[in-house]
Protein backbone atom coordinates (compact mmCIF):
# COMPACT_ATOMS: atom_id res chain seq x y z
CA UNK A 1 0.00 0.00 0.00
CA UNK A 2 2.90 2.36 0.78
CA UNK A 3 4.38 1.63 -2.63
CA UNK A 4 1.05 2.48 -4.24
CA UNK A 5 0.89 5.75 -2.31
CA UNK A 6 4.40 6.68 -3.42
CA UNK A 7 3.48 5.79 -7.00
CA UNK A 8 0.45 8.05 -6.85
CA UNK A 9 2.49 10.93 -5.46
CA UNK A 10 5.08 10.50 -8.21
CA UNK A 11 2.30 10.35 -10.78
CA UNK A 12 0.82 13.56 -9.41
CA UNK A 13 4.25 15.21 -9.52
CA UNK A 14 4.75 14.10 -13.11
CA UNK A 15 1.36 15.53 -14.03
CA UNK A 16 2.37 18.83 -12.50
CA UNK A 17 5.51 18.91 -14.63
CA UNK A 18 3.98 18.00 -17.98
CA UNK A 19 0.57 19.59 -17.88
CA UNK A 20 -1.01 22.98 -17.77
CA UNK A 21 -1.69 24.36 -14.30
CA UNK A 22 -4.83 26.40 -14.27
CA UNK A 23 -7.09 28.11 -11.72
CA UNK A 24 -10.35 26.21 -11.19
CA UNK A 25 -12.36 29.40 -11.07
CA UNK A 26 -11.85 32.74 -12.75
CA UNK A 27 -12.37 35.98 -10.92
CA UNK A 28 -15.92 36.95 -11.84
CA UNK A 29 -16.49 39.72 -9.35
CA UNK A 30 -18.94 41.41 -11.69
CA UNK A 31 -18.65 44.75 -9.96
CA UNK A 32 -19.99 43.57 -6.60
CA UNK A 33 -16.77 44.33 -4.79
CA UNK A 34 -15.83 40.69 -4.20
CA UNK A 35 -12.98 38.80 -5.76
CA UNK A 36 -11.38 35.41 -5.61
CA UNK A 37 -7.82 35.89 -4.52
CA UNK A 38 -7.02 32.19 -4.25
CA UNK A 39 -7.99 29.46 -6.71
CA UNK A 40 -7.36 25.75 -6.58
CA UNK A 41 -4.48 24.98 -8.93
CA UNK A 42 -4.48 21.47 -10.26
CA UNK A 43 -2.68 19.65 -13.06
CA UNK A 44 -4.57 18.46 -16.11
CA UNK A 45 -3.41 16.71 -19.21
CA UNK A 46 -4.04 18.23 -22.62
CA UNK A 47 -6.95 15.89 -23.26
CA UNK A 48 -8.65 16.60 -19.93
CA UNK A 49 -8.58 20.33 -19.61
CA UNK A 50 -11.97 20.86 -21.23
CA UNK A 51 -13.61 17.59 -20.24
CA UNK A 52 -16.23 18.14 -17.57
CA UNK A 53 -17.86 15.01 -16.29
CA UNK A 54 -21.42 16.14 -16.72
CA UNK A 55 -20.84 17.59 -20.16
CA UNK A 56 -20.77 21.11 -18.79
CA UNK A 57 -17.88 23.53 -18.69
CA UNK A 58 -19.52 25.76 -16.10
CA UNK A 59 -17.19 27.15 -13.49
CA UNK A 60 -19.31 28.69 -10.76
CA UNK A 61 -18.86 32.10 -9.28
CA UNK A 62 -18.75 31.37 -5.57
CA UNK A 63 -22.02 32.06 -3.84
CA UNK A 64 -24.08 32.51 -7.01
CA UNK A 65 -24.31 29.85 -9.72
CA UNK A 66 -24.52 26.13 -8.89
CA UNK A 67 -22.17 23.73 -10.61
CA UNK A 68 -25.23 21.95 -12.03
CA UNK A 69 -28.11 24.08 -13.36
CA UNK A 70 -31.31 24.02 -11.34
CA UNK A 71 -33.67 21.40 -12.67
CA UNK A 72 -30.88 19.37 -14.28
CA UNK A 73 -30.19 15.97 -12.74
CA UNK A 74 -26.64 15.75 -11.48
CA UNK A 75 -25.05 12.65 -12.96
CA UNK A 76 -22.44 12.45 -10.21
CA UNK A 77 -22.01 8.99 -8.75
CA UNK A 78 -22.21 7.99 -5.13
CA UNK A 79 -18.55 7.07 -5.25
CA UNK A 80 -16.38 5.40 -2.71
CA UNK A 81 -17.81 1.97 -3.42
CA UNK A 82 -15.29 0.90 -6.03
CA UNK A 83 -11.81 2.34 -6.05
CA UNK A 84 -11.67 2.62 -9.84
CA UNK A 85 -15.09 4.24 -10.27
CA UNK A 86 -14.92 7.71 -11.78
CA UNK A 87 -17.24 10.42 -10.56
CA UNK A 88 -20.22 10.63 -12.84
CA UNK A 89 -21.53 7.05 -12.90
CA UNK A 90 -25.00 6.39 -11.51
CA UNK A 91 -27.29 3.40 -11.59
CA UNK A 92 -31.01 3.55 -12.24
CA UNK A 93 -33.34 2.96 -9.32
CA UNK A 94 -35.88 0.24 -8.80
CA UNK A 95 -38.89 -0.04 -6.59
CA UNK A 96 -38.54 -2.26 -3.58
CA UNK A 97 -40.57 -3.58 -0.67
CA UNK A 98 -41.80 -1.22 1.99
CA UNK A 99 -41.46 -3.91 4.62
CA UNK A 100 -38.30 -4.84 6.44
CA UNK A 101 -36.93 -8.02 4.97
CA UNK A 102 -33.21 -8.10 5.61
CA UNK A 103 -32.76 -9.33 2.06
CA UNK A 104 -31.11 -7.84 -0.98
CA UNK A 105 -32.31 -4.75 -2.75
CA UNK A 106 -30.39 -1.57 -2.96
CA UNK A 107 -27.80 -1.62 -0.19
CA UNK A 108 -26.20 1.17 1.76
CA UNK A 109 -22.55 1.96 1.25
CA UNK A 110 -20.86 4.73 3.25
CA UNK A 111 -24.18 6.01 4.51
CA UNK A 112 -25.76 6.43 1.08
CA UNK A 113 -27.67 4.47 -1.48
CA UNK A 114 -26.28 3.99 -4.95
CA UNK A 115 -29.69 3.73 -6.60
CA UNK A 116 -32.33 6.39 -6.97
CA UNK A 117 -35.79 5.68 -5.59
CA UNK A 118 -39.12 7.05 -6.75
CA UNK A 119 -40.56 10.36 -5.66
CA UNK A 120 -43.70 9.29 -3.88
CA UNK A 121 -45.57 12.47 -3.04
CA UNK A 122 -46.08 16.01 -4.24
CA UNK A 123 -46.97 19.11 -2.29
CA UNK A 124 -47.29 22.78 -2.86
CA UNK A 125 -43.80 24.23 -3.08
CA UNK A 126 -42.75 26.28 -0.04
CA UNK A 127 -41.57 29.85 -0.32
CA UNK A 128 -38.66 29.63 -2.72
CA UNK A 129 -37.51 33.23 -2.54
CA UNK A 130 -33.72 33.19 -2.40
CA UNK A 131 -31.90 33.98 0.80
CA UNK A 132 -28.75 35.93 0.23
CA UNK A 133 -25.64 34.20 1.55
CA UNK A 134 -24.20 36.51 4.20
CA UNK A 135 -20.55 36.19 5.10
CA UNK A 136 -18.61 37.70 7.95
CA UNK A 137 -17.24 41.09 7.00
CA UNK A 138 -19.61 41.61 4.07
CA UNK A 139 -21.52 44.90 4.08
CA UNK A 140 -25.28 44.45 4.08
CA UNK A 141 -27.83 46.33 2.02
CA UNK A 142 -30.82 48.02 3.58
CA UNK A 143 -33.13 45.07 2.99
CA UNK A 144 -30.83 42.72 4.84
CA UNK A 145 -30.24 45.14 7.68
CA UNK A 146 -33.85 46.13 7.98
CA UNK A 147 -32.89 49.58 9.23
CA UNK A 148 -32.43 51.58 6.04
CA UNK A 149 -28.68 51.23 6.01
CA UNK A 150 -25.79 48.84 6.52
CA UNK A 151 -26.06 46.45 9.44
CA UNK A 152 -23.19 46.21 11.86
CA UNK A 153 -21.70 42.73 12.20
CA UNK A 154 -22.04 41.18 15.64
CA UNK A 155 -19.36 38.53 15.85
CA UNK A 156 -20.34 37.59 19.40
CA UNK A 157 -23.44 35.99 17.88
CA UNK A 158 -21.47 33.79 15.51
CA UNK A 159 -20.04 34.21 12.01
CA UNK A 160 -22.23 36.04 9.55
CA UNK A 161 -24.82 37.22 12.08
CA UNK A 162 -26.92 40.19 10.99
CA UNK A 163 -29.69 41.70 13.17
CA UNK A 164 -33.17 41.37 11.72
CA UNK A 165 -36.31 43.36 12.59
CA UNK A 166 -38.74 41.61 14.91
CA UNK A 167 -41.71 42.14 12.60
CA UNK A 168 -40.22 39.61 10.16
CA UNK A 169 -41.15 36.73 12.41
CA UNK A 170 -43.32 33.79 11.41
CA UNK A 171 -47.00 34.07 10.63
CA UNK A 172 -49.01 30.87 10.30
CA UNK A 173 -51.22 30.28 7.31
CA UNK A 174 -54.94 30.06 7.86
CA UNK A 175 -55.35 26.34 7.22
CA UNK A 176 -53.82 23.42 9.13
CA UNK A 177 -50.93 21.50 7.63
CA UNK A 178 -51.74 18.39 5.65
CA UNK A 179 -50.03 15.05 6.02
CA UNK A 180 -50.21 12.74 3.02
CA UNK A 181 -49.18 9.34 4.40
CA UNK A 182 -50.61 7.12 1.69
CA UNK A 183 -50.32 9.46 -1.28
CA UNK A 184 -54.09 10.09 -1.29
CA UNK A 185 -54.06 13.72 -0.18
CA UNK A 186 -55.82 12.87 3.08
CA UNK A 187 -55.87 15.55 5.76
CA UNK A 188 -55.84 14.56 9.42
CA UNK A 189 -58.00 17.06 11.35
CA UNK A 190 -56.27 16.12 14.62
CA UNK A 191 -53.01 17.61 13.31
CA UNK A 192 -52.97 21.38 13.73
CA UNK A 193 -49.44 22.35 12.79
CA UNK A 194 -49.17 25.33 10.49
CA UNK A 195 -46.75 26.17 7.73
CA UNK A 196 -45.23 29.64 7.74
CA UNK A 197 -45.98 32.56 5.46
CA UNK A 198 -42.72 34.46 6.02
CA UNK A 199 -40.19 32.07 7.58
CA UNK A 200 -36.75 33.08 8.77
CA UNK A 201 -35.27 29.98 7.13
CA UNK A 202 -35.76 30.60 3.43
CA UNK A 203 -35.48 27.96 0.72
CA UNK A 204 -32.35 28.68 -1.28
CA UNK A 205 -30.12 26.82 -3.71
CA UNK A 206 -27.10 26.79 -1.41
CA UNK A 207 -28.04 27.00 2.25
CA UNK A 208 -24.67 27.89 3.72
CA UNK A 209 -23.12 27.54 7.15
CA UNK A 210 -23.08 31.32 7.66
CA UNK A 211 -26.75 31.54 6.71
CA UNK A 212 -27.55 28.75 9.17
CA UNK A 213 -25.73 30.54 12.00
CA UNK A 214 -27.61 33.73 11.24
CA UNK A 215 -30.95 31.88 11.22
CA UNK A 216 -30.17 30.09 14.50
CA UNK A 217 -29.44 33.45 16.11
CA UNK A 218 -32.67 34.98 14.83
CA UNK A 219 -34.71 31.98 15.99
CA UNK A 220 -33.07 32.08 19.39
CA UNK A 221 -33.87 35.78 19.75
CA UNK A 222 -37.48 35.16 18.74
CA UNK A 223 -38.13 31.91 20.61
CA UNK A 224 -35.45 31.95 23.30
CA UNK A 225 -37.63 30.36 25.95
CA UNK A 226 -38.44 27.45 23.66
CA UNK A 227 -34.96 26.52 22.46
CA UNK A 228 -31.44 26.21 23.80
CA UNK A 229 -28.38 26.43 21.56
CA UNK A 230 -25.17 24.71 22.66
CA UNK A 231 -21.83 24.61 20.84
CA UNK A 232 -20.61 21.01 20.79
CA UNK A 233 -17.35 21.27 18.88
CA UNK A 234 -15.37 23.01 16.18
CA UNK A 235 -14.57 21.87 12.67
CA UNK A 236 -11.04 21.73 11.30
CA UNK A 237 -11.54 25.11 9.63
CA UNK A 238 -12.88 26.73 12.79
CA UNK A 239 -16.66 26.48 12.31
CA UNK A 240 -18.73 25.80 15.42
CA UNK A 241 -21.05 22.79 15.46
CA UNK A 242 -24.38 23.51 17.16
CA UNK A 243 -26.85 21.39 19.09
CA UNK A 244 -30.23 23.14 19.10
CA UNK A 245 -32.51 21.73 21.80
CA UNK A 246 -36.21 22.38 21.32
CA UNK A 247 -38.33 21.77 24.39
CA UNK A 248 -37.54 21.07 28.03
CA UNK A 249 -33.80 20.31 28.42
CA UNK A 250 -34.68 18.39 31.60
CA UNK A 251 -37.34 16.26 29.86
CA UNK A 252 -37.27 12.56 30.73
CA UNK A 253 -36.88 11.57 27.06
CA UNK A 254 -34.72 13.03 24.27
CA UNK A 255 -34.54 12.53 20.49
CA UNK A 256 -31.56 13.45 18.31
CA UNK A 257 -31.97 14.50 14.66
CA UNK A 258 -28.76 15.20 12.75
CA UNK A 259 -27.86 15.93 9.14
CA UNK A 260 -25.22 17.33 6.85
CA UNK A 261 -22.49 14.85 7.73
CA UNK A 262 -21.63 14.59 4.00
CA UNK A 263 -20.64 17.79 2.26
CA UNK A 264 -22.68 17.54 -0.94
CA UNK A 265 -25.90 16.65 0.91
CA UNK A 266 -26.68 20.23 1.85
CA UNK A 267 -30.43 20.25 1.24
CA UNK A 268 -30.85 18.33 4.51
CA UNK A 269 -29.49 21.05 6.85
CA UNK A 270 -32.07 23.40 5.33
CA UNK A 271 -34.75 20.75 5.91
CA UNK A 272 -33.80 20.37 9.58
CA UNK A 273 -33.71 24.13 10.10
CA UNK A 274 -37.17 24.48 8.57
CA UNK A 275 -38.47 21.63 10.73
CA UNK A 276 -37.12 23.38 13.80
CA UNK A 277 -38.62 26.74 12.86
CA UNK A 278 -42.03 25.19 12.17
CA UNK A 279 -41.94 23.57 15.62
CA UNK A 280 -41.04 26.84 17.32
CA UNK A 281 -43.71 28.84 15.47
CA UNK A 282 -46.39 26.29 16.49
CA UNK A 283 -45.00 25.50 19.93
CA UNK A 284 -47.69 27.26 21.99
CA UNK A 285 -50.69 26.74 19.71
CA UNK A 286 -50.11 23.52 17.77
CA UNK A 287 -51.68 20.10 18.33
CA UNK A 288 -50.66 16.67 17.13
CA UNK A 289 -53.29 13.94 17.31
CA UNK A 290 -55.04 15.89 20.05
CA UNK A 291 -51.94 16.51 22.14
CA UNK A 292 -50.63 20.03 22.48
CA UNK A 293 -47.08 20.52 21.24
CA UNK A 294 -46.26 22.40 24.44
CA UNK A 295 -47.13 19.36 26.55
CA UNK A 296 -45.28 17.01 24.18
CA UNK A 297 -42.11 19.08 24.34
CA UNK A 298 -42.31 19.23 28.12
CA UNK A 299 -41.90 15.46 28.18
CA UNK A 300 -39.67 14.94 25.12
CA UNK A 301 -36.90 17.29 24.00
CA UNK A 302 -35.71 17.18 20.39
CA UNK A 303 -32.09 17.98 19.52
CA UNK A 304 -31.28 19.29 16.05
CA UNK A 305 -27.69 19.18 14.79
CA UNK A 306 -28.41 20.57 11.33
CA UNK A 307 -24.88 20.69 9.90
CA UNK A 308 -22.40 18.10 11.19
CA UNK A 309 -19.81 18.75 8.46
CA UNK A 310 -19.79 22.52 7.80
CA UNK A 311 -16.36 22.51 6.12
CA UNK A 312 -17.35 19.80 3.65
CA UNK A 313 -20.60 21.58 2.83
CA UNK A 314 -18.69 24.82 2.29
CA UNK A 315 -16.32 23.05 -0.14
CA UNK A 316 -19.21 21.50 -2.07
CA UNK A 317 -21.07 24.81 -2.28
CA UNK A 318 -18.29 27.34 -2.83
CA UNK A 319 -15.15 25.40 -3.68
CA UNK A 320 -11.75 25.75 -2.13
CA UNK A 321 -12.17 29.50 -1.69
CA UNK A 322 -14.64 28.79 1.12
CA UNK A 323 -11.87 27.25 3.24
CA UNK A 324 -9.86 29.74 5.28
CA UNK A 325 -6.86 27.63 6.30
CA UNK A 326 -4.13 27.43 3.68
CA UNK A 327 -3.04 24.09 5.11
CA UNK A 328 -6.52 22.68 4.53
CA UNK A 329 -6.68 24.17 1.04
CA UNK A 330 -3.44 22.36 0.27
CA UNK A 331 -4.95 19.15 1.68
CA UNK A 332 -7.97 19.49 -0.63
CA UNK A 333 -5.69 20.12 -3.60
CA UNK A 334 -3.68 17.01 -2.73
CA UNK A 335 -6.87 14.95 -2.61
CA UNK A 336 -7.64 15.98 -6.18
CA UNK A 337 -4.14 15.14 -7.39
CA UNK A 338 -4.26 11.72 -5.73
CA UNK A 339 -7.77 10.93 -6.94
CA UNK A 340 -6.80 11.88 -10.49
CA UNK A 341 -3.58 9.86 -10.36
CA UNK A 342 -5.34 6.77 -9.02
CA UNK A 343 -8.21 6.96 -11.52
CA UNK A 344 -10.87 7.66 -8.90
CA UNK A 345 -12.04 10.72 -10.81
CA UNK A 346 -11.65 12.35 -14.18
CA UNK A 347 -13.76 15.37 -13.32
CA UNK A 348 -12.70 18.97 -13.75
CA UNK A 349 -11.90 20.72 -10.44
CA UNK A 350 -15.23 22.52 -10.09
CA UNK A 351 -17.25 19.34 -10.65
CA UNK A 352 -14.94 17.36 -8.38
CA UNK A 353 -15.32 19.79 -5.49
CA UNK A 354 -19.09 20.12 -5.94
CA UNK A 355 -19.34 16.38 -5.21
CA UNK A 356 -17.17 16.60 -2.09
CA UNK A 357 -18.41 14.37 0.76
CA UNK A 358 -15.53 14.43 3.23
CA UNK A 359 -14.39 16.99 5.80
CA UNK A 360 -11.69 19.53 4.98
CA UNK A 361 -8.84 17.05 5.19
CA UNK A 362 -10.47 14.35 3.10
CA UNK A 363 -11.98 12.07 5.76
CA UNK A 364 -15.48 10.71 5.17
CA UNK A 365 -17.01 11.41 8.59
CA UNK A 366 -19.65 8.71 8.18
CA UNK A 367 -16.87 6.13 7.95
CA UNK A 368 -15.04 7.51 10.99
CA UNK A 369 -17.03 5.94 13.84
CA UNK A 370 -16.05 2.83 15.75
CA UNK A 371 -18.55 0.43 14.18
CA UNK A 372 -16.87 -2.44 12.31
CA UNK A 373 -14.28 0.20 11.40
CA UNK A 374 -11.35 -2.20 10.95
CA UNK A 375 -13.36 -4.21 8.40
CA UNK A 376 -14.30 -1.23 6.23
CA UNK A 377 -13.06 -0.74 2.72
CA UNK A 378 -11.27 2.59 2.51
CA UNK A 379 -9.13 4.44 0.06
CA UNK A 380 -5.44 4.44 0.99
CA UNK A 381 -5.31 8.23 1.09
CA UNK A 382 -7.56 11.20 1.88
CA UNK A 383 -10.16 11.80 -0.81
CA UNK A 384 -13.37 13.60 -1.63
CA UNK A 385 -15.09 10.32 -0.67
CA UNK A 386 -14.38 6.93 0.82
CA UNK A 387 -11.44 7.53 3.20
CA UNK A 388 -12.19 6.36 6.75
CA UNK A 389 -9.39 8.23 8.50
CA UNK A 390 -6.42 7.08 10.55
CA UNK A 391 -8.52 5.80 13.48
CA UNK A 392 -12.15 5.75 14.64
CA UNK A 393 -13.19 9.19 15.87
CA UNK A 394 -10.01 10.79 14.56
CA UNK A 395 -11.81 13.91 13.30
CA UNK A 396 -13.06 16.76 15.51
CA UNK A 397 -16.49 16.70 13.88
CA UNK A 398 -16.89 12.97 14.60
CA UNK A 399 -15.67 13.46 18.15
CA UNK A 400 -18.21 16.23 18.71
CA UNK A 401 -21.05 13.88 17.75
CA UNK A 402 -19.63 11.11 19.93
CA UNK A 403 -19.37 13.44 22.91
CA UNK A 404 -22.92 14.68 22.38
CA UNK A 405 -24.29 11.15 22.43
CA UNK A 406 -22.22 10.28 25.51
CA UNK A 407 -23.51 13.35 27.36
CA UNK A 408 -26.01 12.77 30.12
CA UNK A 409 -29.15 12.93 28.01
CA UNK A 410 -31.80 10.18 28.20
CA UNK A 411 -31.75 9.37 24.49
CA UNK A 412 -34.67 7.35 23.14
CA UNK A 413 -34.29 7.58 19.34
CA UNK A 414 -31.97 9.03 16.69
CA UNK A 415 -32.82 10.05 13.11
CA UNK A 416 -30.01 10.63 10.63
CA UNK A 417 -30.63 12.53 7.40
CA UNK A 418 -28.61 11.65 4.29
CA UNK A 419 -29.21 11.74 0.54
CA UNK A 420 -30.14 10.10 -1.84
CA UNK A 421 -32.65 7.42 -2.86
CA UNK A 422 -35.90 7.96 -0.87
CA UNK A 423 -34.98 4.95 1.26
CA UNK A 424 -34.51 4.12 4.95
CA UNK A 425 -31.61 2.12 6.43
CA UNK A 426 -32.12 0.63 9.86
CA UNK A 427 -29.77 -2.29 10.57
CA UNK A 428 -26.13 -3.37 10.92
CA UNK A 429 -24.40 -6.60 11.88
CA UNK A 430 -24.62 -6.89 15.67
CA UNK A 431 -27.42 -4.30 16.04
CA UNK A 432 -28.39 -4.29 19.73
CA UNK A 433 -31.74 -2.59 19.08
CA UNK A 434 -32.78 -4.41 15.95
CA UNK A 435 -36.50 -4.83 16.64
CA UNK A 436 -36.94 -1.26 17.87
CA UNK A 437 -35.04 0.16 14.91
CA UNK A 438 -37.24 -1.90 12.58
CA UNK A 439 -40.36 -0.44 14.20
CA UNK A 440 -39.06 3.10 13.84
CA UNK A 441 -38.12 2.43 10.20
CA UNK A 442 -41.61 1.16 9.39
CA UNK A 443 -43.11 4.26 11.01
CA UNK A 444 -40.84 6.60 9.06
CA UNK A 445 -41.67 4.77 5.85
CA UNK A 446 -45.37 5.44 6.42
CA UNK A 447 -44.81 9.07 7.37
CA UNK A 448 -42.66 9.81 4.31
CA UNK A 449 -45.23 8.30 1.98
CA UNK A 450 -43.37 5.09 1.24
CA UNK A 451 -39.61 5.46 1.52
CA UNK A 452 -38.30 1.95 0.84
CA UNK A 453 -36.82 0.11 3.83
CA UNK A 454 -33.51 -1.58 3.16
CA UNK A 455 -30.86 -3.37 5.20
CA UNK A 456 -27.45 -1.79 5.62
CA UNK A 457 -24.02 -3.10 4.76
CA UNK A 458 -20.62 -1.91 5.87
CA UNK A 459 -20.20 0.16 8.99
CA UNK A 460 -18.34 3.16 10.32
CA UNK A 461 -21.45 5.36 10.36
CA UNK A 462 -22.94 7.36 13.21
CA UNK A 463 -26.12 5.26 13.09
CA UNK A 464 -24.02 2.11 13.17
CA UNK A 465 -21.99 3.28 16.15
CA UNK A 466 -25.13 4.15 18.14
CA UNK A 467 -26.70 0.76 17.45
CA UNK A 468 -23.53 -1.02 18.60
CA UNK A 469 -22.77 1.27 21.55
CA UNK A 470 -23.06 0.50 25.26
CA UNK A 471 -26.19 2.66 25.33
CA UNK A 472 -27.94 1.75 22.06
CA UNK A 473 -31.24 3.31 21.04
CA UNK A 474 -33.42 2.85 17.94
CA UNK A 475 -31.69 4.62 15.08
CA UNK A 476 -32.57 5.03 11.40
CA UNK A 477 -31.10 6.78 8.37
CA UNK A 478 -33.50 8.61 6.04
CA UNK A 479 -32.08 9.14 2.54
CA UNK A 480 -33.91 12.04 0.91
CA UNK A 481 -34.24 12.90 -2.75
CA UNK A 482 -34.32 10.95 -5.99
CA UNK A 483 -31.25 12.23 -7.86
CA UNK A 484 -27.55 12.34 -7.11
CA UNK A 485 -25.97 15.04 -4.97
CA UNK A 486 -25.60 17.92 -4.99
CA UNK A 487 -29.33 17.97 -5.74
CA UNK A 488 -31.10 20.70 -7.66
CA UNK A 489 -33.50 22.83 -5.68
CA UNK A 490 -36.38 21.31 -7.64
CA UNK A 491 -36.08 18.24 -5.38
CA UNK A 492 -36.81 20.17 -2.21
CA UNK A 493 -40.59 20.58 -2.36
CA UNK A 494 -41.13 16.82 -2.34
CA UNK A 495 -38.46 16.31 0.33
CA UNK A 496 -40.23 18.82 2.55
CA UNK A 497 -43.67 17.29 1.95
CA UNK A 498 -42.36 13.84 2.85
CA UNK A 499 -40.36 14.84 5.94
CA UNK A 500 -41.96 17.90 7.48
CA UNK A 501 -43.55 15.94 10.37
CA UNK A 502 -41.12 13.07 10.94
CA UNK A 503 -40.13 14.65 14.26
CA UNK A 504 -43.75 14.66 15.51
CA UNK A 505 -44.35 11.00 14.70
CA UNK A 506 -41.03 10.08 16.28
CA UNK A 507 -42.04 11.94 19.46
CA UNK A 508 -45.40 10.17 19.57
CA UNK A 509 -43.67 6.81 19.06
CA UNK A 510 -41.14 7.51 21.81
CA UNK A 511 -43.88 8.67 24.19
CA UNK A 512 -45.63 5.32 23.83
CA UNK A 513 -42.53 3.34 24.77
CA UNK A 514 -41.14 2.57 28.19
Amino acid sequence: MKNYYRWAVLAGTAMLSVSNVFPAWADEAGGNGSSLSTALEVPVSDGQQNAAEDGSQAQPDIGSQPSVPIGTADPGAESGQQPSEAVGTVQPGTEGSQQITGTAGTTETNGETSQAGSDSSQATSPNTSATRVIRAGESQDSSAAGNGGSAEMDYSKGPGYVPQPKDQGQQPVSSPAQLDINGQGNQDPTIQIYDLVNPVVKVTEKYSYDQMVQDINVLQQTYGSRMQVNPIGTSLDGRTLYDCIVGNPAAPKHILIQGGIHGREYLNPMLLMQQMEMILANYDTGFFHGNSLASMFEQIAVHFVPMTNPDGITISQFGIEGIRSQQLRDAVSTCYVMDMASGRTSADPASYLSRWKANAQGVDLNLNFDALWTELYSTAFPSYSGYKGTAPGSEPESQAMINLYLAQYPWKAVIHYHSMGNVIYWDILGNKVQQESAELANLMSAVTGGYRILPSEGGGGYKDWIQLSDNPVPSVTLETGSVSCPMPLSEYSSIWAQNRLTWAYAMEWVAGRQ
